[in-house]
């Protein structure tokens, strides 16, 4: 198989995940106004509240607030993860994990382990998000892709700062950056934009580049 079947195999691959990423999307989005109405339906109770405290039924009470915060809690979920999807930023995977393990807490009251359980993790996350995440990335940093990676997820990668207003994707940039310094695309080639240098190391015959070096430069 050569080099170009490769090529489209992946684009139409590509293609087919683009289309499963927009109705995952549609549907999360659809599950959000549902769990939204859910908890709009369920606000009215709050009105009880007082009442149901003051005479001394307290457990209703726990129980009523935890049939509101959680359908509220899974619109928050949901939410973050309609972000994730369209943004392209595996970050808000930590905020959606947070949500839900607090969810998880709040639906197990007064069982003891799962509470504890659920706090441990918290702190664990707390710590990996606080420590262990990367905070900055040093200049001459440099990583190995595909152009049509999207530039808002190569700014996230390097922590550089690519306009993205009129590009989505990389090789558009790239190719349009040519056009205007009247730069002919081929192996080797290094273009500065922004505060990167994006180096060409691969084209396919049609000269549009397949493999590129992307290095923070400031």
């Amino acid at each position: 198989m050569t080099h170009l079947s490769l090529k489209r195999i992946e684009n139409f691959l590509s293609s087919v995940a683009e289309v499963f990423l927009i109705v995952i999307t549609l549907t999360l989005l659809v599950m959000s106004i549902a769990l939204f109405v859910e908890f709009l339906l369920a606000s009215p109770h709050l009105i009880h509240f007082e009442e149901i405290i003051l005479k001394g039924h307290l457990k209703e009470s726990v129980e009523s607030v935890k049939e509101i915060i959680s359908p509220l809690l899974m619109f928050v979920i949901v939410v973050e993860l309609i972000v994730m999807l369209v943004k392209h930023q595996p970050r808000i995977v930590f905020d959606v994990l947070l949500i839900a393990i607090a969810r998880e807490i709040i639906i197990a009251g007064h069982d003891f382990k799962n509470v504890l359980l659920g706090t441990i993790s918290l702190l664990i996350l707390f710590f990996i998000r606080k420590f262990l995440t990367l905070k900055g990335i040093p200049p001459g940093t440099s990583v190995i892709i595909d152009p049509y990676i999207t530039i808002e997820s190569l700014n996230e990668m390097l922590d550089v700062h690519i306009p993205f207003e009129e590009d989505k994707y990389l090789i558009d940039l790239i190719e349009r950056i040519a056009k205007e310094r009247g730069i002919v695309l081929k192996k080797r080639k290094s273009i500065d934009i922004a505060n990167v240098k994006i180096e060409i190391l691969d084209i396919d015959e049609n000269g549009k580049p397949i493999l590129v070096r992307v290095i923070k430069t400031a």
